[in-house]
């Protein structure tokens, strides 16, 4: 029979393996990637007003006073948290979102719910291993290798308005200025919690509908955080006492209240509609992302969506 324990050097072998480029090397070469699926993601979205444009369609579809939508997407993202290590991880999500908007003459009330999931990777490509010891009763040690898998499921839920302000410059064009209150959950199952934030945030909202020759608009729309509270793990990793449950703790203990120079959560997303027909409309949308914080230790993940939905 064999009692099997944990070499205290666990943790360190599990640190060598995820330590090893600088930060900045690393944000360099992520920036320059982002930068490429940023325009490949924009000549993608060019293409299709281009080939769509011909298809008319019925633009009472996209303004009726009650509106739902679901969409389906992927995320491509890329994470650096410090807590843990220096090396960057990249994660492809699929992510289902789920949709509501009140139109009225004055403004758009609106809600949405996006949940995701995905594998979290380390941008290098190579796999996180670590290594365990086993002691039998005899006193004979034997090593224990395993890879490490790290998953990421987390959701995102909003309610907003957004206020209509004048006509901009024609008839068709319209500005609206709001605001929401958001939550936003990133848990990632395990020991080592890559990215594990969690933030409740009242952000200021924009809007833009620009209507093309073709009649049909492009949505334009760009959120901040202006207030967060916002809760990660500390340094040693347990959020509470021992004697604590550790999922009460996290969200009870570490919370932070910050503002946007400590927290920075930036989005922005351009919808076009495909397809419209009397009742119904088919969107493309591509969104970009910008999330940073620096308790207990830098946090920063930056992403492109791509995604696809169905508004009735």
């Amino acid at each position: 029979m064999k009692m099997k324990t944990i070499n205290r050097s666990l943790a360190h072998e599990i640190k060598s393996t995820l330590f090893k480029k600088a930060p900045f090397r690393q944000l360099a070469i992520y920036t320059q990637r982002c930068s490429l699926l940023l325009k490949l993601s924009f000549a993608f979205l060019l293409v299709a007003v281009q080939v769509q444009g011909q298809g008319q369609g019925s633009i009472d579809a996209l303004h009726k006073r009650n509106q739902f939508r679901i969409g389906v997407g992927a995320d491509y993202i890329k994470t650096v948290d410090l807590l843990y290590s220096t090396n960057m991880f990249k994660s492809i999500r699929t992510e289902v979102q789920l949709e509501y908007s009140h139109q009225s003459k004055k403004g758009i009330f609106w809600s949405d719910l996006h949940v995701f999931s995905g594998a979290l990777i380390p941008n290098s490509g190579s796999d996180v291993e670590i290594y365990a010891k086993e002691t039998d009763i005899n006193g004979v040690e034997s090593t224990e290798h395993k890879v490490l898998e790290i998953s990421q499921i987390g959701f995102n839920l909003r309610l907003g308005y957004l206020h209509k302000m004048q006509q901009v410059r024609s008839s068709s064009n319209a500005l609206y200025i709001g605001g929401s209150l958001e939550e936003n959950l990133t848990y990632i199952p395990g020991f080592i919690n890559i990215g594990l934030i969690n933030n409740g945030s009242f952000n200021a909202k924009a809007r833009f509908d620009y209507f093309l020759r073709n009649g049909k608009p492009i949505f334009l729309e760009l959120g901040v955080p202006l207030a967060s509270v916002v809760t990660r793990m500390p340094y040693h990793q347990s959020p509470g006492r021992p004697d604590e449950s550790v999922l009460k703790s996290f969200f009870t203990g570490n919370n932070k209240l910050e503002t946007l120079n400590h927290f920075q959560n930036v989005r922005f997303s351009i919808k076009y509609p495909l397809l419209v027909k009397k009742r119904i409309a088919l969107d493309i949308m591509y969104a970009a992302s910008w999330m940073h914080y620096y308790k207990p230790n830098h946090l920063t993940e930056a992403g492109s969506q791509l995604s696809l939905g169905f508004t009735f």
